[in-house]
């Protein structure tokens, strides 16, 4: 599904988001495109560089600052929350159970990249 912006302030041509926040931001203008970093894939799976290295992008979606200001969240669904907001919450991102083992032993609770509780 795919919504007309109206906002010509901010688009030289009509555009189309995916979701209705991201209209309001972007009629509040206050969007911005996505930094979050991902893999680059085709149809057969991950792309590979050269060296042989999978390639990594930024999203480049529309993103905008979620409405409890805790964070951002992109038309793609990536959202990443604050690293002030995570310390005063006890709990951080981490890469995987070695991490989280670490974070543990001085009590802040483990978050994945997707979103989901890491548990050691």
């Amino acid at each position: 599904m795919t919504i007309r912006c109206g906002n010509r302030a901010a688009h030289a041509e009509t555009t189309y988001h995916a979701t209705v926040e991201s209209v309001r931001a972007c009629h509040r203008d206050e969007t911005w495109a996505c930094t979050w970093l991902e893999y680059e894939r085709d149809a057969f799976g991950l792309v590979y560089d050269e060296d042989g290295r999978p390639v990594i992008r930024e999203c480049r979606a529309l993103a905008w600052t979620l409405p409890d200001g805790r964070g951002y969240t992109c038309e793609r669904g990536h959202e990443h929350i604050d690293a002030e907001v995570r310390d005063r919450e006890g709990w951080d991102y981490v890469d995987g159970p070695e991490e989280a083992r670490r974070l543990a032993k001085v009590g802040v609770a483990s978050v994945g990249m997707d979103g989901k509780p890491i548990l050691v």
